[in-house]
């Protein structure tokens, strides 16, 4: 079973625990985090707060008193759950929270004493479900997991160090290799025991020779315990291994407790609970009843080269096992997940399941993603994960059509795709016009949290609608980050009531990494001529980020070389986007940092002031290299992002083309950039991890105005600070400007549950008093979507009467019309929203012939259409079928420049041209 919170606190009435006191208690949180953060982040930041060696005893005190705790659950942890949940549960929560102090503590320099160290602690780390955190501890103290040479050492202790090396492989899975190896070593061992286990028990002494006898016993027994483990883990058999650990970690205990060598029983009594929890948490296990499919996917993913994979982190592990994602009477599942959870993963085992379900008539999956960049990174993971089993994937262009390319794609039955990547449009375009014929199984909806977004939420919304009522087979798996109550969302896609499945596991204890939250400020500094420094306030605000206290200086004086004139002027902030690029030059020693603005020529001059700033890398990443041959080539030797990226320094943002930018997220993904400078757009365009992440404002552009950036969309760039088997802290900025106050409150909003935007828009007309007159306002740019929508039903009908009978039918496939049906205070938005809509039917029998199926087909709306045609009929010369000829398109004297003029009319392409520009705040 998975942590939670509710363990966690139960764990202060423990009497090994209250018997430390609230105080103290509270005393080693602090301490903990001071810590952590001073040496995950100190050298950037100068932290009012130092390490005392003299915390040390106090902080061992404390991790005693909650591994006292943890030891009277082992049994339970080391069993099957169901006995005693409460004390399972005890168990976990002192371990987790054991670990937090016990990863700070030094380790021993005595080789017996240093080795039962990092076995304790990563034993620990398991049993409060911490092993992604134990990585990165692997990663910081090399030294500590150096195998003792075996050259001088008696029996017993060769075989206690060969065990030490086979336990740090199992702990750290490397790869398919390194695991391999543990097979080798105790095959080793088998031949080592002829040559020297007879010598060792040749003591002179019956009792001494019995005490060895016993020990080699418990060494013997823990060795084939640990080759089953390695075994299970890297091949998945025997399909229940239990049996075999039980036994010998068991024999083991009884032998090394007989022997009187306490240490080793308890160290067995930790790697037996151990081994159970890594059983549990592998893909072989989690996977053991589903179809052959999904096993070879997971010997796949086993078996890869680069980042193999072996086991589940806890969120993913709790959502396979214990909140099933994967059953198959749930047609509507919602997963909210911190990011950097895993999301895809779960994608990636409801996809192989639905293909399964839908083999027999070639069903086909489509993964949703907002945008174009995103579209591309995940086709990349689908590609390498799903191509070595045989799954074909495509991805669909952004573009506004369906081209000639993806249509023979997309109809194409000799071999036909399993997985489609699209963004919402496109799918829109694919569903409307019926372009695939073969039964669409799932929809898998990634950062599906924006259908309460403004510019798109409507959208979204009437996507999933049309897709339910147009493909009634289809099964829905909608990912979030950050949404509480969503069981309505899933109960509205659901076929029926009972097969709506909410998954919510964005309040557990498990955190992909910890997170300082705070303010940044320019500060004069009269150390040099217009000098001025950084200032890092860090919030208490907000759950999210470890409650730090205090203004901290980052990095030296002049952190990129600009005058304080620029930054800092009568004491009023200024230059808010140099403020966050000088942030991020300076924590970007650290790792990969991206430094958010609100405009484009803001993220070109702070990409610029970084690369000044910056040496040029010493040794060049070859990714690199090939990125700038390719500016080069198709852009110009003299374009200025080829010579930024000689410092690491990347820029991203609307302007550039879609090639660009899919290369600059590859960079940064690869952790080839030190800096990723980009407007607020890479907020829905990454899905990797970074160090750290800094934005110079709040706001972001909405047409020519701006806009708060929604809570959720905030936490969800914050949650990429901080990399899952890297950075044990991440670190977010935000510029302070001049309304500190407004900006702590905006960091300790919560982001709550799902809003319609049809319910949004709703009630802003109702708070005008303007309600009855939602007809009269349906023509307004932010009901564009909606009409789109109706026009689907006509072109589909074709008959007025038919469109307005079937009128609430259609709005019932709705969040927002459903919501507000099924609230008695909301049915007089969901009558009006009713009458308008058979209005606008109304509105559509009166347009020209044909335009709801030319708006259906082009993804216009009906009024786009119609400027489309009557700018086609008022040109001067009426368009004939030569005019259409590529050499009469693209000659002289070509009609290209006659249907630029008439396409500029269409409203959805002159918001996609506006979205490039908008003058944005500095």
């Amino acid at each position: 079973m998975s942590l939670s919170n509710k363990a966690l606190e139960a764990l202060s009435e423990h009497w090994a625990v209250a018997a430390i006191g609230a105080e103290d208690i509270k005393r080693a949180d602090n301490l903990v985090r001071q810590i952590l953060a001073q040496r995950a982040v100190g050298r950037q930041i100068s932290f009012s707060f130092m390490e005392d060696v003299a915390d040390e005893p106090f902080l061992e005190r404390v991790t005693l008193a909650y591994e006292l705790a943890a030891i009277e659950g082992l049994d339970e942890l080391s069993r099957p759950a169901g006995e005693d949940r409460l004390l399972r549960d005890q168990s976990m929560a002192a371990s987790f929270r054991a670990f937090d102090i016990r990863r700070l503590l030094p380790v021993p320099k005595g080789t017996l004493d240093r080795l039962f160290f990092v076995l304790q602690l990563s034993t620990v780390a398991y049993c409060g479900d911490r092993w992604s955190d134990l990585r990165r501890w692997y990663l910081e103290q090399e030294e500590a997991l150096k195998v003792p040479s075996v050259a001088s050492a008696e029996w017993d202790h060769r075989i206690l160090y060969r065990l030490f090396d086979c336990w740090i492989r199992l702990f750290r899975k490397q790869g398919w290799d390194d695991l391999d190896r543990v097979r080798e070593i105790i095959a080793g061992l088998r031949d080592d025991q002829r040559l020297h286990e007879e010598n060792r028990l040749k003591n002179g002494s019956n009792a001494e020779d019995r005490a060895i006898a016993l020990r080699l016993a418990a060494l013997y027994n823990w060795a084939k315990a640990t080759e089953t483990l390695a075994k299970y883990i890297l091949q998945g058999t025997p399909g229940d291994p239990f049996g075999i650990l039980d036994k010998h970690f068991e024999a083991g205990i009884k032998a090394a407790t007989a022997s009187g060598d306490a240490q080793h029983e308890m160290v067995l009594r930790w790697l037996h609970a151990t081994a159970r929890i890594m059983v549990t948490n592998s893909l072989w296990w989690a996977t053991r009843t589903v179809n052959s499919r999904t096993s070879d996917f997971v010997r796949s993913l086993t078996r890869r080269e680069h980042h193999a994979m072996f086991e589940l982190l806890p969120p993913q592990h709790a959502a396979l096992l214990e909140q099933g994602l994967l059953d198959q009477a749930k047609t509507a599942i919602v997963v909210d997940m911190p990011t950097s959870g895993g999301k895809t993963l779960l994608a990636q085992f409801r996809i192989l399941q639905a293909l399964n379900q839908f083999r027999d008539d070639k069903g086909w999956v489509v993964y949703v993603t907002p945008t174009r960049a995103l579209s591309a990174q995940i086709t990349r993971r689908l590609r390498m994960d799903f191509q070595p089993i045989g799954l074909r994937i495509e991805q669909l262009t952004a573009a506004i059509d369906v081209d000639a390319f993806e249509e023979d794609l997309l109809t194409d039955r000799e071999q036909p795709f399993d997985i489609l990547v699209a963004t919402p449009e496109k799918l829109a375009l694919v569903i409307r016009n019926k372009k695939v014929d073969r039964p669409l199984a799932l929809v898998v909806m990634d950062e599906a949290h924006n259908i309460e977004s403004e510019s798109r939420g409507l959208r979204i919304e009437l996507l999933l609608a049309t897709v339910k009522r147009d493909c009634p087979q289809a099964n829905f798996l909608l990912l979030m980050p950050y949404v509480e109550r969503s069981e309505s969302v899933a109960r509205w896609l659901a076929h029926d009531i009972d097969a709506g499945r909410a998954i919510s596991l964005g309040t557990a204890p498990w955190k992909p990494n910890e997170r300082i939250i705070g303010l940044f400020r320019a500060v004069a500094d009269d150390s040099v001529r217009a000098g001025w420094n950084l200032e890092f306030e860090t919030l208490t605000a907000t759950e999210k980020a470890m409650p730090l206290h205090g203004r901290h200086r980052v990095g030296g004086t002049k952190p990129i070389d600009v005058p304080k004139s620029q930054v800092l002027a009568k004491n009023e902030q200024k230059g808010f986007g140099l403020q966050a690029a000088a942030m991020g030059t300076v924590m970007s020693a650290r790792g990969t940092s991206i430094v958010v603005a609100n405009n484009i020529s803001t993220v070109w001059k702070m990409a610029g002031e970084a690369a000044r700033k910056l040496s040029a890398i010493d040794e060049m990443p070859p990714d690199i290299r090939l990125v700038q041959d390719f500016l080069r080539t198709e852009i110009s030797a003299d374009f200025k992002l080829v010579d930024m990226l000689e410092k690491g320094v990347g820029v991203h943002h609307a302007g550039l083309s879609d090639d660009v930018r899919a290369l600059m997220e590859w960079l940064a993904e690869t952790g080839s950039l030190r800096i990723l400078c980009a407007t607020s757009t890479i907020a829905q365009g990454i899905n990797f991890p970074v160090s750290s992440v800094f934005l110079s404002s709040r706001h972001v552009p909405q047409g020519s105005a701006s806009v708060e950036i929604p809570p959720r969309d905030f936490w969800n760039l914050a949650g990429r600070a901080g990399r899952i088997n890297h950075d044990s802290v991440g670190v977010v900025g935000l510029a302070e400007g001049t309304d500190r106050n407004a900006l702590i409150e905006f960091v300790s909003r919560s982001t709550g549950a799902l809003v319609s935007r049809l319910v949004v828009q709703l009630d802003e007309l109702a708070a005008q008093g303007n309600l009855s007159q939602l007809s009269e306002v349906l023509w307004q740019d932010q009901w564009e979507d909606f009409r789109c929508y109706i026009a689907h039903l006509w072109a589909e009908k074709k008959n007025l009467d038919a469109v307005l009978a079937d009128s609430e039918q259609i709005l019932r496939q709705t969040y927002g019309y459903t919501s507000m049906r099924n609230d008695p205070e909301q049915r007089q938005k969901a009558d009006a929203l009713l009458n308008a809509t058979r209005s606008y039917a109304r509105d559509l029998a009166k347009m020209s012939p044909g335009t709801a199926e030319l708006a259906d087909s082009t993804g216009f709306s009906p009024e786009g259409v119609q400027k489309a045609l009557v700018g086609l009929g008022n040109l001067e010369r009426q368009l004939t079928a030569s005019d259409w000829a590529p050499e009469s398109l693209f000659g002289s004297g070509g009609r290209m420049a006659d249907l630029f003029g008439v396409m500029l009319k269409v409203p959805q392409l002159q918001q996609d041209l506006g979205e490039l520009g908008g003058k944005g705040i500095d």
